[in-house]
Parts: structure tokens; C-alpha cells; sequence
């Protein structure tokens, strides 16, 4: 069983959400409720696994015809994978509350939050552009060029140049993503579920990080693992592995 997380109390103001320990052994618990909503609703769950593969699959065709985009394009769909999924949020609080799975209802539920979570997309998208400028002039100090090729990426990432600029760029880059964790890790459920706005979602988020960081590095750790398993199946174990994350990322939130 699981305890919710986060949720409002009459003591605390409206946008003040309260912040509930959680135990090593809950990442787990949420997985089990994500495949156990992928068997409630497979066809509606795959339509989104399938979306979501089909979008990084575009990805990688417009990495092969421009490489020198070819970390924007990558960062950009990962990045961008919380909004992605914000359907599936809506489609787990249905699952939730004993309701069918509706995407029409969805796609009416993330009208309402427009606001918030296209303000939270631009907030994504700045890092990921902060991420590019950084990389490219990693890039450019290591390759004298500011548009790299596909070898350019691997050269650097299999540890031929200067080791200081590799050191940098996986630095600059662990950090960047340990950022977007933290902001991310249940902001976007809090938007689609209370049509937060945007800083009070990231504080809170910020907040439940902090207060269970033994068991949030746990499920980073899961997040990373299985999404490696969809890059390496070239994004077709994605079909059903995104859907299940997703539904998993409301359950850590709840």
C-alpha cells in the first residue's frame, strides 16, 4: 500500500501543499500501480506509448538529416517528457476514482490547466536551451567549430579530447537533469490535479525531493533504467514503458 504524498490541509494555505514521508520500498509500490493501470486501460495506455514513440522516433530523423542539432532535438523529447505525459496523469486520477479512462475528458481536463503547463514547457524549455548554448561551447573549445558532428558527439563521449571539457560536459549536464528531477518530480501532476501554478508547483516538488531524497534518488534511478531500456529497444519498449512511468509518476505524487 501507499499513503499519499502530498495534499492540502486546512491549516495550510490553499497553495501550500504538505509534504508526507515516504519509505525505500514505495518506488516499487509505484511501478506495481503503473502496470496495474496499464491493465486497466491498455488501448488508451499504448495510444500514448505510441505518441510518445513516435515522437522520438521524428527525433532521430531529424538528427540523422541535421546532427549539429542532434543534443537539442535528445535533450528537447526528454526534457519535455513530464508535459508528455501530462494525459496520462488525467488518465490515472480516472483509473483512481473508479472512472473510464477518457482521453476527450483528458484533453478538456488539460485545457483548464493550459496556462500552467504551457508556462512550465517554457520553463523546460529555457534549461534545455541553457543546456545547449553550455554544450556547444564545450564543443567549440574542444572541436574549434560551434555545429559538431554525430562523430563529434561520440569522439567527446568516449573520452577522446580533452578530459577536463568531457568532465564539464557530463558535469553541466548531470547537473542539469538533476535540476530538471527535482523540479519535475511531481510539479506537473500537481498542475493537472490542482491547476497549480507554476512556482508553487517547483517549490513543491523542491520540497518533496528534499524530504524523501533517499527514496527519490531510488526512483530517479528506476525513471533512468527504464527509460535506457526504451532507448536501447530504439524507442519501441517506450510504447509500453512511457505509459507505465507515467501512471507511476502520479502515484509517487499521490
Amino acid at each position: 500500500m501507499y499513503t499519499h504524498s502530498i495534499r492540502p490541509t486546512a491549516t495550510a494555505p490553499l497553495s501550500r501543499d504538505q509534504v508526507r514521508r515516504v519509505t525505500l520500498t514505495d518506488p516499487w509500490s509505484w511501478i506495481g500501480a503503473g502496470i496495474q493501470d496499464f491493465r486497466a486501460a491498455p488501448g488508451q495506455s499504448l495510444l500514448y506509448g505510441a505518441l510518445f514513440a513516435a515522437a522520438c522516433w521524428t527525433t532521430l530523423a531529424l538528427s540523422v538529416s541535421l546532427p549539429w542539432f542532434t543534443l537539442a532535438f535528445l535533450t528537447g523529447i526528454l526534457l519535455l517528457g513530464p508535459i508528455l505525459a501530462a494525459g496520462l496523469y488525467v488518465a490515472a486520477r480516472q483509473l483512481e476514482e473508479g472512472e473510464p479512462v477518457s482521453i476527450r475528458e483528458a484533453l478538456h481536463t488539460l485545457a483548464t490547466r493550459k496556462t500552467n503547463l504551457a508556462l512550465f514547457a517554457v520553463f523546460l524549455i529555457i534549461v534545455m536551451d541553457a543546456w545547449v548554448r553550455i554544450s556547444s561551447l564545450l564543443f567549440a573549445v574542444q572541436f574549434d567549430l560551434f555545429s559538431p558532428s554525430i562523430e563529434g558527439y561520440l569522439g567527446i563521449l568516449s573520452g577522446h579530447g580533452d578530459p577536463m571539457v568531457l568532465a564539464y560536459f557530463l558535469g553541466i549536464g548531470f547537473l542539469l537533469a538533476a535540476t530538471v528531477f527535482v523540479t519535475c518530480a511531481v510539479s506537473v501532476p500537481l498542475i493537472v490535479d490542482r491547476d497549480r501554478n507554476i512556482i508553487d508547483a517547483i517549490v513543491t516538488s523542491a520540497r518533496a525531493v528534499r524530504h524523501n531524497w533517499p527514496v527519490m534518488l531510488i526512483w530517479a534511478a528506476l525513471i533512468v533504467t527504464l527509460s535506457a531500456v526504451g532507448i536501447l529497444t530504439f524507442f519501441a519498449g517506450s510504447v509500453v514503458l512511457f505509459p507505465i512511468l507515467g501512471y507511476a509518476t502520479w502515484h509517487s505524487y499521490r
